[in-house]
C-alpha cells in the first residue's frame, strides 16, 4: 500500500483557457479512504486521471509511495482504477473479467484462481463467476469492476463516480459495502463524486474542490461544523446552508446584525473577530437544521437573537418537515421536526443557536467568525 502526494500539481489544457487543476498540494495517507468531492468541471477527475496517468501533469509532482510518477506510464503505476461506466467485457464470464488483468500481468494460473475466488468472496459475488455480465444487475456488475480491482493487489485504487449509474437505494447499500471493502482490503483509495452525501459518509477525509483550486481538506465532521469558507459551507450540507447580507452595528458595547426584516445581536463569542466589520455588510450564514421555532430552542430565546418570518411552503417528509420562510428581502430555509404545526401563511419567529451561526467576509468570501 502507499501514500500519494500532490505536490504543486497543476494542468492546463493546450488552447488556453482557465486551468483544469492549480497547484494542488494534499497528501493521501497509506490506506485512507480520501474523496474528492465538487460540482461539475471543478477539477477532481482531472486529479484523479493525473494519478492514474491518464492526463498529463502541466506542474508539479505526483508521489505514489516513495516514487515520483510523473513521467511512468499507467501500467507502471501500480494502481487500480473502476469507472463509472463498469467498463466490463460483454463477451467473458464475470470469472474471466476478473482474471484478464492478471492474466496480462502474466500471474501464474494457480495464484489467479485463488485472487478471484477470493475477490469474489469478499464482494458475495461467487455464485455469479460463470454468468456473463448481461446476466447481472447494475449493483452486481458494479461489485465486479471492483472485483477486478482487487485481484491486482495494487497500492492505490481510483474510484470515479462508480455509483452514479445505480438507483437511489442501490446506491446506499453498495456504499455500505464499500466502506466495509475498505475495512477489509485496507487499501488507499481516491474516490470521486459530485454527491456530498456520497463524500460525507464514505471518506475519512474530504478534499473539496471549485475551479480547479482545493478549497478545504478535512474530516467530514469538521467541514460541516467550520466550513473555511462560503463555497465550502453551502456544498456541504443537504438542504444548503442559507446565506443572508447583513450590516453590523455597534450600540452600548454590543455588536448587531441588521437587514430590513430584523435586528439580530451577535454572540460575544463571533463579535470579536467582527470588530473590523463594524459599519460594514458581511454574509451571515446558518443552517437549515440549526434555524428553528423560537419555543424550541430551549429556554425563552430573546427578541434580539430571533428572526420574525412568514411561513411559505411546507414540505413533509415523515421524519421531519422542509419549511420555506420569507422575511424581507430574504429566503430561508429550515429543517424542523414532524410535530410542528405550521401553515402557509403564518407568522412565526425563528432563532439558532450562537455558535451555530457563520460569517463570511462578502469580498473573499472567507469565513470571519
Amino acid at each position: 500500500m502507499a501514500r500519494v502526494i500532490f505536490d504543486g500539481v497543476g494542468k492546463k489544457y493546450a488552447g488556453g483557457g482557465a486551468n483544469a487543476v492549480t497547484d494542488l498540494n494534499m497528501e493521501i495517507a497509506d490506506r485512507e479512504f480520501l474523496v474528492l468531492v465538487g460540482p461539475s468541471g471543478c477539477g477532481k477527475s482531472t486529479a484523479m486521471r493525473m494519478v492514474a496517468g491518464l492526463e498529463e501533469i502541466t506542474e508539479g509532482r505526483i508521489i505514489i509511495g516513495d516514487r515520483v510518477v510523473n513521467d511512468l506510464p499507467p501500467k507502471d503505476r501500480d494502481v487500480a482504477m473502476v469507472f463509472q461506466s463498469y467498463a466490463l467485457y460483454p463477451h467473458m464470464s464475470v470469472r474471466d473479467n476478473l482474471a484478464y488483468p492478471l492474466k496480462l500481468r502474466k500471474v501464474p494460473k494457480a495464484e489467479r484462481e485463488q485472487r478471484v475466488n477470493e475477490a469474489a468472496r469478499v464482494l458475495d459475488i461467487t455464485q455469479f463467476l460463470d454468468r456473463k455480465p448481461k446476466a447481472l444487475s447494475g449493483g452486481q456488475r458494479q461489485r465486479v469492476a471492483l472485483g477486478r480491482a482487487i485481484v491486482r493487489n495494487a497500492d492505490v485504487f481510483l474510484m470515479d463516480e462508480p455509483l452514479s449509474n445505480l438507483d437511489a437505494k442501490l446506491r446506499v447499500q453498495t456504499r455500505a459495502e464499500l466502506i466495509k471493502l475498505h475495512e477489509r482490503v485496507q487499501t488507499t483509495i481516491i474516490y470521486v463524486t459530485h454527491d456530498q452525501v456520497e463524500a460525507m459518509t464514505m471518506g475519512d477525509r474530504i478534499a473539496v474542490m471549485s475551479l480547479g483550486v482545493l478549497q478545504q481538506l478535512a474530516t467530514p465532521q469538521e467541514l460541516y461544523d467550520n466550513p473555511t469558507n462560503k463555497f465550502v459551507a453551502g456544498f456541504i450540507g443537504s438542504p444548503s446552508m442559507n446565506f443572508l447580507d447583513v450590516q453590523l452595528q455597534g450600540s452600548e458595547g454590543r455588536l448587531y446584525a441588521v437587514t430590513p426584516g430584523f435586528k439580530m445581536r451577535v454572540p460575544d463569542t463571533k463579535g470579536r473577530a467582527l470588530q473590523p466589520y463594524i459599519g460594514q455588510s458581511v454574509t451571515l450564514g446558518v443552517r437549515p437544521e440549526h434555524l428553528v421555532e423560537r419555543s424550541r430552542l430551549g429556554g425563552d430565546a430573546p427578541p434580539d437573537a430571533t428572526i420574525p418570518v412568514t411561513v411559505d411552503i411546507v414540505e413533509t417528509l415523515g421524519n421531519e418537515i422542509f419549511v420555506y420562510l420569507t422575511s424581507p428581502g430574504t429566503v430561508l430555509t429550515s429543517r424542523m421536526a414532524p410535530d410542528i404545526q405550521l401553515t402557509s401563511g403564518q407568522q412565526i419567529e425563528v432563532a439558532a443557536e450562537p455558535e451555530r451561526l457563520h460569517f463570511f467576509d462578502p469580498k473573499t468570501e472567507l469565513k470571519v467568525a
